[in-house]
């Protein structure tokens, strides 16, 4: 027999409910006040001592007692009205309770399946964790990957912080969070979907049954990190371009709906897409290196911990490691699609703020970059985006890893 689902469970459930809700309301509202209920005459001198005794002092509102002392019984004698509204008002409380619980327990089955939510959670806490935490070097090499210059890491941080204080180090942060969230917890998800959908084509190209263990090879895993980051970074990358806005241009727009709204004024809203192909361009060896790196060293030294473990039990991975495994695979990312980073970043602020359109397509951005500035601008802010993204990737994948563990999710 098909067991019902969750959904159809709290339909169930909840519509139990209400004609539990409907009869108790009608058949107390229309025969209650008329039911045979007396006491004997040996009982009511005990009656008349209880009288006036109000039961746990529930009142009307003029001062009535609802339930006198003695019980329903003794309230139907005196008084069936009351009688009859004291029942209703049990009957709707017995029956909002029954409602609560059914909801609750419908709640808590669709959270033990909601697969798909808890990854997009999980991928989501671990990007504003991280984005976050990072947020001062983030500035830094935005700056550095748009104007230009010369000055180190340290030096851009102190001049940051003479001219802004601490709030500078911070600017852009809430569009960042606000992109960030939904570009990870998408880019998870997706690497997780895609990764499945492989194991189900190796299965079935290899007549193995649906139960078979298949393992994906680095490339493979690489693929399916490429195109979850092109999925994921077409999701919000108007988000993006505000955030570039608000960091470049502290102080001019009040927040990220002004930003919004003078990018769309200034451009048009093509402005909100601006860079949009270099971009991702730039996502499928970005985010497919930084997935096959992780899960390719991952999975390899769990494999050799158990392997070393006495009983040949699974061993799970330090968070040392992990950490170190995250901000290893952000490094060989971040280093493989700077270039394209920068153009994207140049040609998001064309045409912006007085800003010359300088460029119309994203091979010419990069061919006029290198001619003007030669091949090492398409470098510049690569140590702070490092310096950014190694601590960055590292505090991601504990945060995901943590976050998996609460939510009882697993990996393929």
């Amino acid at each position: 027999m098909t067991q019902p689902n969750s959904k159809q469970r709290g339909r169930s459930h909840f519509s139990t409910a209400l004609i539990l809700l409907l009869a108790l309301t009608h058949s107390v509202g229309s025969d209650a006040g008329v039911l045979p209920f007396g006491r004997p005459t040996a009982n009511l001198a005990k009656q008349k001592q209880q009288e006036g005794v109000c039961f746990a002092n529930i009142k009307r509102g003029n001062g009535q007692c609802l339930i006198p002392r003695g019980g329903s019984t003794a309230a139907a004698s005196s008084d069936p009205k009351s009688l009859s509204e004291s029942l209703r008002i049990l009957g709707v409380t017995g029956a909002i309770v029954y409602i609560r619980d059914s909801i609750a327990t419908a709640a808590q089955e669709w959270w033990r399946e909601a697969e798909t939510t808890k990854f997009l959670l999980a991928g989501a806490v671990a990007g504003i964790v991280s984005r976050t935490v990072v947020s001062p070097l983030e500035v830094v090499a935005t700056a550095q990957m748009v104007r230009g210059g010369n000055k180190g890491l340290v030096g851009e941080l102190t001049s940051l912080f003479k001219a802004e204080g601490v709030k500078g180090f911070f600017k852009g942060n809430g569009a960042n969070c606000l992109k960030v969230a939904p570009t990870r917890g998408v880019q998870f998800f997706a690497f997780e979907k895609f990764k499945l959908s492989l194991v189900a084509w190796k299965r079935k190209s290899m007549g193995l049954p649906d139960d078979a263990e298949i393992s994906l090879s680095p490339f493979e895993r690489l693929v399916a990190g490429g195109f979850a980051g092109m999925v994921a970074s077409s999701m919000v990358y108007p988000i993006e371009v505000v955030k570039t806005m608000l960091t470049m241009y502290p102080g001019k727009y009040a927040g990220i709906g002004a930003a919004f709204r003078a990018v769309i004024t200034e451009v048009g809203p093509r402005g909100l897409y601006a860079g949009l192909t270099p971009t991702l361009i730039a996502m499928f060896p970005y985010v497919g290196v930084e997935f096959m790196i992780y899960e390719t060293a991952k999975i390899a030294i769990e494999a050799f911990l158990k392997d070393q473990s006495d009983d040949g039990a699974f061993v799970a991975l330090p968070v040392i490691i992990s950490l170190g495994l995250g901000a290893l695979a952000g490094a060989a990312a971040q280093t493989s699609a700077h270039p394209l980073d920068v153009v994207r970043k140049r040609l998001q602020v064309q045409g912006i703020n007085g800003n010359p359109v300088l460029y119309k397509t994203t091979f010419d951005c990069f061919a006029g970059v290198a001619k003007k500035e030669g091949f090492g601008a398409l470098y510049k802010g690569l140590g702070p985006a490092c310096v950014a993204t190694i601590p960055g990737t590292g505090i991601a994948y504990i945060t995901y890893e943590f976050m998996k563990n609460v939510l009882n999710l697993s990996s393929v």
